[in-house]
């Protein structure tokens, strides 16, 4: 039965293609998609290569019409599919002509050619709907994630057309990046530097020898020393942009990570119920709030007529700028993220080992440092990584709170947008996804193959150890501190939304939501519209990405999978610079416009509903799918009429994930708004920029308060959804 289908099937969209290549403009003249114009339509041009899309899309109507045994019929249309849609593509590249509807409607129906092609011929086993899905996936994560990666390399060593390191080699020696030697201090850094690195590589080569290993094991352990001595004296003593970024995240991803671990012991084992209940809001302050709301809200409570400081203290300081007060904004910003990767971590362990381990006689400090600390190895590696990227990649609050200090992710911006310098914004912006990279590849080497199962098929019984009293009363006050000062910032915006001028006239006034309500409601609402595009297309995309991965076998799968997650891992500030270069100028000309920002946001927040949709179908046993393909149901019906339903929940919390985070982004779409396409977070930053406190504390109220209604209205129906769902289910 299933050829019959392709066949049908592939008429029509041979079909579409042809008319579209026929009635739509291939092309356009400048970046605006409407009204349509056919100065670039197929039979105004005559260059042969334009041709090959309508004479491939004509030749694949005919073979679909044509009683030609299957096998070969699919060869034909792969054929005609593919030479389609790479010779329009040739076409595009080589003219550097903007795409029009014609080609983005004509060519996606080739592909859906040679989708059904791949199908018939047997070359990909699944129908044409799983053929035609996988090539859409591939091109996605080759056009969208790889493609803008390599501009930023490109970027960084193709000037004027030809191979140089000049540029990185200017780039990485200019005082702005990295400041061994200062000659306005007393101090030697260098010299500070020199002796971190031996002492380091000495300290590491003793402590080797001690078991008396070989030499080389020594030599290798010492050199490992030196290079970490050397990383820890630029980060304390030099200075530039990348010292200073490494320091905020030596202090930030240690912190966060330890504050996050604490909370989820917390949620998970401590005897206080209204402490479990609290850390639940806890979760929800990172979504709801724009990244550099903190930032300013400590101007209010420590900058030079902060409450604490100026009022309570009669001091007028500037300590809060500078690395002090953008590492205490991101740790109050990444703990609770920290929390959300822990809890899962924590959660899932098995109590019946803490109860063998307590049986054995094992004390509750060395049953949690022997047996539940290693468990907690995977979750804290994700935890430390995430932070990591978060610091070096956050952009708002170095920006407000950065004081007379460079950072990677702002000279990121200052080198594209100040300087107007792309190719050293692409050398700054290799630098972060090289340090993230190595990150990564670390966190794997660390791990290695351990494992790390404790849930297995069997039923677990018993109940978690508590935490010793003394830990607990630790942790405890650790959290209450934390959330007084959360609590205290997020008043402090409040009430800075309601005076005149915070800390020079605290009279009552509603002139900022007035003067919110004229200039930034348009945007917000704006921006909503934008985060829910986005949010619903990537929840879509990461579905059917994730049953791809999950469900199916093909060539390259390992491929879709690392690129489909690389863009979560990409810090947003050089993915931002991706998009610039990527799509300024070509054949994929879509700066200043809405599609950019929602392809940006769409491929920024597609591996969460990956992730999520994967860990659902894990739980949904694939006889059902079988069950669906016996019954002769192609594979998107079992998509839309059997795994959808029971992927309800786990969806609409990946459109609630997406729709938040694109009201708060800041990092990635600073690079890509325009004067028509101001998002609510550009704007906030602005008025922080430029003074305006008390509106930007009117719209950060505002977006918090509202994204936190919607959050609770959309948790609400996710309930509702999915217990109507699951009682569905025999």
């Amino acid at each position: 039965m299933a050829a019959p289908r392709a066949r049908s099937r592939s008429w029509i969209a041979a079909l579409i293609a042809a008319s579209a290549l026929l009635a739509l403009p291939f092309g356009r003249s400048d970046r605006a998609f409407w009204p349509l114009e056919y100065a670039y339509a197929l039979w105004n041009l005559n260059h042969p290569l334009l041709w090959l899309p309508l004479a491939a899309a004509l030749a694949a109507l005919i073979a679909s019409l044509t009683p030609l045994p299957t096998p070969r019929r699919g060869t034909l249309l792969t054929l005609l599919g593919a030479l389609g849609t790479v010779s329009g593509a040739a076409w595009l590249v080589a003219s550097g002509t903007p795409f029009g509807f014609g080609a983005l409607l004509g060519l996606a129906a080739l592909v859906v050619v040679t989708g059904h092609g791949l199908s018939a011929s047997g070359r990909v086993h699944g129908d044409a709907f799983i053929a035609s899905s996988i090539l859409f996936a591939a091109l996605f994560v080759l056009l969208f994630i790889l493609y803008p990666l390599f501009t930023v390399l490109r970027e960084a060593v193709v000037i004027d057309g030809g191979f140089t390191l000049a540029k990185v080699r200017k780039t990485l020696t200019s005082p702005l990046f990295l400041l061994v030697e200062n000659p306005y201090t007393p101090l030697s850094e260098a010299r500070m530097v020199a002796l971190a690195t031996a002492a380091s590589a000495l300290l590491a080569g003793l402590w080797t020898a001690r078991t008396r290993p070989g030499p080389f094991r020594v030599a290798l352990a010492a050199s490992a020393g030196g290079v970490l001595g050397l990383l820890a004296g630029l980060t304390i003593w030099a200075r530039g942009a990348l010292p200073t970024s490494l320091l905020v995240a030596a202090i930030v991803a240690p912190t966060s990570t330890l504050i996050g671990l604490a909370f989820a012991l917390l949620g998970q084992r401590s005897r206080s119920r209204l402490i479990r209940r609290a850390l639940g809001v806890v979760g929800l302050l990172p979504i709801i709030t724009p990244p550099f709301v903190l930032a300013f809200a400590m101007i209010f409570l420590f900058g030079r007529r902060g409450l604490v400081t100026h009022q309570l203290l009669d001091l007028s300081t500037n300590a809060i700028f500078g690395v002090i007060g953008v590492s205490l904004a991101q740790i109050l910003a990444y703990s609770p993220i920290a929390y959300l990767v822990l809890r899962g971590t924590v959660e899932s362990l098995d109590p019946a080992l803490e109860e063998a381990a307590h049986t054995l006689g094992a004390g509750r400090w060395h049953l949690f440092r022997t047996v539940t600390w290693p468990l907690l190895k995977p979750g804290l590696a994700a935890a430390f990584l995430l932070t990591v990227i978060e610091s070096l990649a956050d952009f708002g609050n170095p920006i407000i709170l950065g004081g007379d200090r460079g950072y990677l992710a702002t000279e990121v911006f200052l080198a594209l947008t100040g300087r107007y310098d792309p190719h050293e914004a692409a050398v700054y912006g290799t630098v972060l996804l090289f340090l993230v990279l190595t990150l990564f590849f670390i966190q794997r080497a660390w791990l290695g193959r351990t494992s790390f199962i404790t849930v297995t098929g069997r039923p677990t019984s018993g109940r978690f150890t508590p935490l010793p009293p003394l830990l607990e009363g630790a942790l405890q006050a650790v959290f209450l501190a934390w959330a007084a000062l959360v609590f205290a910032l997020y008043g402090a915006v409040i009430f800075g939304s309601f005076v005149k001028l915070w800390g020079v006239d605290n009279t009552f006034t509603l002139q900022h939501y007035q003067a919110f309500v004229q200039v930034g409601l348009p945007v917000v609402l704006y921006t909503a519209r934008v985060a829910a595009i986005s949010a619903v297309l990537a929840t879509l995309v990461g579905f059917i990405i994730a049953y791809l991965i999950s469900r199916q076998r093909f060539l390259g799968r390992g491929l879709v999978e690392f690129g489909s997650m690389l863009s979560f891992a990409t810090p947003g500030t050089v993915m931002g610079v991706a998009y610039i270069l990527a799509f300024n100028t070509g054949p994929w000309l879509l700066t200043a416009t809405q599609t950019i920002l929602v392809l940006a946001l769409v491929f920024r927040n597609m591996p969460v509903a990956i992730r999520s949709t994967i860990a659902g179908l894990a739980q949904i046993d694939p006889s059902l799918d079988e069950a669906s393909t016996t019954l002769r149901a192609s594979s998107s019906t079992t998509l839309r009429r059997v795994l959808f339903p029971l992927l309800v929940a786990p969806l609409l919390a990946g459109v609630i994930f997406a729709f938040v985070r694109g009201m708060t982004a800041i990092s990635q779409v600073i690079f890509l708004v325009s004067p028509g396409n101001l998002l609510a977070t550009v704007l906030l930053l602005g008025w922080v920029e430029y003074g305006n406190l008390g509106r930007a504390a009117a719209m950060g109220t505002v977006l918090i308060v509202s994204m936190l209604l919607v959050i609770l209205l959309l948790l609400r129906l996710t309930r509702g959804v999915g217990v109507r769902e699951i009682g569905g289910v025999p």
